[in-house]
């Protein structure tokens, strides 16, 4: 008996979980607890889970949805399409959200797809009135159309859906000095928010050559995780939480550059003790995560040996993914310093 009701369990959260997996604007509810609507012109949050990294990052219910990770959402499809990419790459959730005060940006990180977590009831529009029974008594004679009466002709299919508008231009990731223009509040320093201060700082290596990508990744994950902890805890202000999302985006981006450089090493089957040079191409196609990151930063389009193609026949671009690494930490320690300067004048 124990053991039927243990198998009637599981097969109920598998179902639960299925329903959910249905509906795409629930796409990675128990991981995210985060759930979506359609709305004119795009997508708005429509659940946040308590106890989930969308609630644990500041996200709130009628949050516009303007962007995730590359992908400009006009639809639940999109928004999928995204969650999928992320939880399969296991890569951070980069979230563009637009509220009454401006736009502001969210990270769920990497770290949200390690374990699931106890979603609410998917949210599905309310049914549509109950047609009559067959075998429902029929209704008064009185309220019936005489025989002789014309019936209305069926109603007219819907038009054909427009056509769709262009996607609007990715924005670039916003600039630390004016995230903290403001004179930072007393006591704007913790002990909490000087360790990420410090994470930070020694993210990037001193020796990158010798460095490997799986340390790295490792070590953003742990600072991901530092972030969104000083967040939930309220332990600073809303401008520092995004000026440290800022600089980490940094790093995510190089990330992405590495990422690349290790790929075309693959192909090539270069040994590991030899370094690629700062002049060593990979290729990226279209609306890859290469592509996406150059677009995101444009200060990388000078790594852009080759645009890629787009034609009948997609032809790949080329770029110096180890050239862009190192703009990235260069450009990341620069937002990282007028951060940490900003948030040390409040003590």
């Amino acid at each position: 008996m124990a053991r039927r009701r243990g198998l009637t369990i599981a097969l109920a959260l598998l179902a639960a979980r299925a329903a959910l997996a249905a509906d795409p604007c629930e796409e990675g509810r128990l991981f995210t607890g985060l759930a979506v609507s359609p709305e004119t012109g795009g997508l708005a949050v429509a659940a946040v889970d308590e106890d989930s990294p969308a609630a644990a990052g500041g996200l709130r219910v009628g949050d516009r949805l303007v962007q995730a990770n590359a992908s400009v959402l006009d639809d639940c499809e999109e928004w999928a399409r995204a969650v999928r990419d992320a939880r399969r790459e296991r890569k951070a959730l980069l979230l563009l959200v637009r509220r009454t005060t401006g736009e502001t940006p969210f990270v769920l990180a990497q770290g949200t797809w390690e374990r699931a977590v106890a979603a609410a009831p998917a949210v599905v529009p309310p049914p549509a009135p109950a047609e009559p029974s067959p075998t429902a008594p029929s209704a008064p004679a009185a309220s019936a159309p005489p025989p002789s009466a014309t019936v209305p002709p069926a109603a007219a299919p819907p038009p054909a859906a427009a056509p769709r508008p262009a996607p609007a231009p990715r924005p670039v990731v916003p600039s630390v000095a004016a995230i903290v223009s403001e004179p930072p509040p007393a006591g704007a320093a913790s002990a909490q928010l000087d360790e990420v201060l410090h994470a930070l700082e020694t993210l990037a290596p001193e020796e990158p050559a010798r460095a490997r990508i799986a340390a790295y990744q490792q070590q953003l994950l742990r600072v991901h995780r530092q972030v969104e902890s000083v967040a939930a805890r309220g332990a600073a202000s809303p401008e520092v939480i995004t000026g440290l999302r800022t600089v980490v985006r940094y790093y995510d981006a190089a990330e992405v550059a590495w990422e690349a450089d290790e790929a075309a090493r693959e192909v090539e089957k270069k040994p590991r003790h030899f370094p690629s040079s700062e002049g060593s191409t990979a290729p990226y196609f279209a609306d890859s995560d290469a592509e996406a990151t150059i677009v995101e930063f444009p200060f990388l389009r000078e790594t852009v040996a080759r645009e890629p193609g787009t034609g009948t026949i997609e032809v790949s671009g080329l770029w110096r993914p180890i050239q862009a690494r190192a703009l990235l930490w260069e450009k990341g320690r620069e937002q990282l310093d007028r951060l940490a300067e900003w948030v040390r004048a409040g003590r």
